[in-house]
């Protein structure tokens, strides 16, 4: 990709324009932009300047093979006059470029539809773009894709926002400045839509010298392998030690193999606090309600764990409470060194690293005294409200996101659920830590909630999931919609935990997510929409919408109906629906119906949903021979539930019932080298009851 002119100032690759039309511009503070006209331009660098000189600007591009940076670079040294506040760049629009032309089709703009979560927009013009735009995946008349990602360097953060001519790339920093240089873009080109974002991503973690890791090289903490719950929607404001030993008897007496427990919002001292005054209150003190927790959080965890087996954690927010610090407790009293006035009036955490690192060690030290395994660090993408003007936002983040995981590195092993951080300076600044929530909070028995959820979390996963895991957040067993949320939550390759109210978690619903053990059936990669869904508006397309992840050669289908008038929506299901799977013949396994149908290459099979709640999960299982493992019935990933050692030997996780499609005969299958009886369960369909034990299983055929 090089700089030159056509038609102006455009971005071309291999001698064709992909982005045409540009010119940049700066904005002082308290003024308007003001576009800066181009003096010269080579293959890699536009340089830009006004008469004065008080302007100097160069864009520059770095490239690697398929992948390259856009850099933008600035000085600004007006004559010192009396207008107020104009003799240093805009805090929140400092410079960037307007782009009049973009030769694309469709573009799937994810985009930060609140200051904690990004949404999804598909559009077919630039204007169409939303604000706060952070990545956007693109497709071009010449049938590639184009995906660009915005960035955050070490003081400036850049966004892409569309208006009437087109759209605008700029960058800021919420700090008043006089000179810019940073990355403010990554393009990544190719043929395969799901291999661009990891491209991009690991492509900017080098060139802007980030410490960051990709997905694949982040250890995913041993406890969210299994089984968890969260208080929040159960309890909210009345969190207690006394409701929290009750839920925990509750999983013991129904067999509900829970294995970790999160205390959330509310455990601490906030006095006079409710639903409807939370988001004003001030954290006291590090210590639990002494009202709700009479012996403290101590002996509340110690019960949890010593007398349940749980492992336990702690929600708090990066503020400390949503509205700060008590000015006048116990926390300001002695630590008041360690805190900061945000121009808002709210008393936080300094933003420097080194008084960050000492405030969250003292935290979480306290928790990890009392017996707290991990943190769920929520807020995260405050920093742009909170720490306005009093550091740019790239130092910020990094110094938050460094504090942060160097705390929970030394107390939780760097166990932590980061809460409410989509903001793409967050993106870019967290060193290590694996899980990210990726949704909006959960909204129990609402059936219009769990289409935008599905939404946001698969095509957040596309984005996300290049650096992070992602948490598709709580959900209810006894729901209306508990059956597709299991299923969601099982194919996220994610952590997995409920927020059940006190007596009405439903085993049934739960117990086909897990092992006996508690251990989640869980998927290696993030669950994205197909090929065919990812360009598409679920709400308004009339097609079925899927997602797809993998179990070794097996792929999963989950496919929904999320018409926004809830209308019947068409489609088809084949293997090139899921992402990596081969060509070749393919047994479609219908979970629910209990159905196989073989799919000759390239074959599609039809599909209608009627309605939001008629929705399937597939299997599509490579047809090798005549007999193929399905997997375990009563576990909705049922192909991750065994391991092929050779051909016809199968090591089974658990007991159960283990299905497996055979085209010819019955199988004539064999434990410990004595048949197992076979019983039919549908047309080439099997099933064969294993022994009820916990652990391993060794099949192999007669």
């Amino acid at each position: 990709m090089v700089f030159s002119f056509t038609r102006g100032l455009s971005i071309v690759r291999d001698g064709k324009p992909i982005i045409e039309g540009l010119s940049f511009w700066i904005c002082p503070q308290s003024g308007e932009r003001t576009v800066i006209p181009l003096i010269n331009c080579t293959e890699n660098c536009a340089e830009f300047s006004d008469e004065a000189k008080t302007v100097t600007a160069a864009l520059r591009i770095s490239k690697e093979n398929n992948v390259a940076g856009l850099h933008l670079e600035v000085s600004y040294y007006p004559v010192l006059g009396n207008t107020r506040g104009q003799n240093h760049l805009d805090t929140e629009h400092a410079a960037g470029i307007d782009i009049e032309k973009l030769h694309f089709e469709k573009a799937m703009v994810n985009y930060m539809r609140c200051n904690f979560w990004c949404g999804t927009k598909i559009c077919s013009s630039l204007s169409e773009i939303p604000q706060r735009t952070q990545a956007m995946l693109i497709k071009l008349h010449s049938g590639e894709y184009m995906y660009l990602l915005t960035a955050c360097g070490d003081d400036f953060k850049s966004n892409i926002e569309g208006n009437e001519s087109g759209c605008s790339l700029f960058v800021y920093s919420h700090y008043p400045q006089n000179r810019c240089s940073t990355c403010a873009l990554i393009f990544a080109f190719g043929n395969d839509p799901y291999i661009l974002p990891t491209l991009a991503t690991e492509y900017g973690l080098r060139v802007m010298n980030k410490p960051g890791r990709p997905r694949r090289e982040r250890r995913f903490p041993e406890i969210f392998e299994y089984l968890g719950w969260c208080s929040w929607d159960a309890f909210q404001m009345d969190v207690s030690h006394e409701g929290l030993a009750a839920k925990a008897q509750e999983f013991k007496d129904k067999g509900i193999p829970v294995r970790w427990m999160l205390i959330d919002d509310m455990w601490a001292e906030c006095p006079n606090n409710n639903l409807a005054t939370m988001h004003s209150r001030e954290l006291r003190q590090f210590e639990g309600d002494p009202q709700r927790f009479p012996g403290g959080m101590r002996a509340a965890i110690s019960e949890l764990k010593e007398k349940f087996g749980m492992k336990v954690g702690v929600w708090h927010p990066t503020t400390g409470y949503w509205n700060g610090i008590d000015p006048d407790g116990a926390i300001a009293e002695k630590h008041r060194d360690l805190l900061a006035v945000a121009l808002n009036g709210k008393l936080i955490p300094d933003p420097s690293f080194e008084k960050s690192f000492k405030y969250y060690y003292l935290f979480h030290s306290f928790l990890r005294e009392c017996g707290a395994d991990f943190v769920k660090v929520d807020n995260q993408s405050f920093i742009n409200e909170h720490y306005s003007r009093l550091i740019p936002i790239g130092q910020a983040a990094r110094n938050l996101h460094q504090a942060i995981e160097a705390s929970a590195g030394v107390n939780f092993d760097g166990t932590i659920i980061n809460c409410m951080g989509m903001a793409i300076e967050n993106f870019w600044n967290r060193p290590q830590s694996s899980v990210i929530r990726i949704s909006g909070d959960f909204l129990p028995e609402n059936r219009k909630w769990f289409i935008q959820h599905l939404i946001q979390c698969s095509y957040n996963a596309f984005v996300y999931g290049s650096l992070y895991t992602g948490d598709w957040d709580m959900w209810w067993s006894d729901d209306g919609q508990a059956t597709k949320n299991a299923v969601l939550r099982a194919m996220s390759g994610g952590p997995v935990y409920m927020s059940d109210k006190l007596g009405r978690s439903v085993g049934e619903k739960i117990l086909p997510i897990v092992y006996k053990d508690g251990r989640i059936i869980r998927l290696k990669q993030p669950a994205i929409p197909s090929a065919d869904c990812l360009l598409e508006d679920p709400e308004q397309s009339g097609k079925i919408y899927k997602i797809f992840n993998r179990a070794g050669k097996a792929g999963l289908l989950a496919a929904f109906n999320l018409d926004e008038k809830e209308s019947a929506v068409y489609g088809t299901v084949s293997a090139s629906d899921v992402y990596g799977l081969g060509k070749g013949r393919y047994v479609l396994f219908d979970y629910f119906a209990k159905a196989a149908t073989i799919l000759e290459e390239g074959e599609e099979y039809p599909l209608t949903l009627k309605d939001y709640d008629d929705f399937r999960l597939f299997f599509l299982l490579p047809l090798d021979g005549d007999i193929v493992p399905v997997g375990l019935l009563d576990k909705y990933i049922s192909p991750a539930t065994f391991e092929v050692m050779a051909p016809g030997k199968w090591l089974v996780h658990e007991g159960g019932t283990f299905c497996i499609f055979s085209a010819a005969n019955p199988p004539a299958v064999l434990l410990n080298g004595k048949p197992l009886k076979s019983e039919a369960i549908g047309e080439m369909l099997f099933a064969i009851e294993l022994p009820d034990q916990n652990g391993p299983i060794f099949l192999e055929l007669d």
